[in-house]
């Protein structure tokens, strides 16, 4: 057996909290008492259907995941800088990148985020005369432009012409 102890791994884009329904700052105590019940109510030996003892069963695997890391203060603590991590991550990612940071790269909170609704037709029609307008305003500028390079190439040719 070697010296050092391996600590269990967890997911990091699995809240566990979440699986226990607890809040980040639950006491030891809440922690139990939430695991405990929950897996009273969700243990597979209690279901009788084959489809809901494999359902009970994945929710049993996620259950004791959830209490491997939280009731082991050290480890909890690690998971819980973990958490906070991330999130700084995906904060700064949604700034920079839109809004489409870690969490939907990871999925997330995409339950939590609501749907965008899809555009209405005036704000469609406002889209389409905005990249109209922009589209004009770009071949404005080209053709000026053109026509300053003909004007100086003519000047030029007759200044050398002299």
């Amino acid at each position: 057996m070697s010296a050092t102890r391996s600590r269990p791994r967890f997911d990091p884009s699995l809240n566990l909290y979440r699986v226990l329904d607890v809040p980040m700052t639950a006491s030891q105590v809440e922690i139990t008492r939430a695991y405990r019940t929950l897996i009273r109510l969700t243990h597979p030996d209690t279901m009788q259907d084959d489809a809901d003892r494999k359902r009970a069963e994945e929710r049993t695997r996620l259950l004791n995941a959830a209490w491997d890391v939280l009731s082991k203060p050290d480890v909890r603590r690690e998971y819980d800088q973990t958490l906070r991590n991330s999130a700084v991550n995906e904060v700064l990612m949604d700034r920079y990148t839109g809004g489409a940071g870690a969490s939907a790269r990871m999925g997330q909170h995409s339950a939590n985020r609501p749907k965008p609704k899809p555009p209405s037709a005036r704000v469609i029609r406002a889209q389409r005369n905005a990249y109209r307008s922009a589209v004009g305003q770009l071949l404005l500028v080209v053709v000026a432009f053109t026509g300053l390079l003909l004007v100086v190439g003519l000047v030029l040719g007759t200044l050398s012409q002299l």
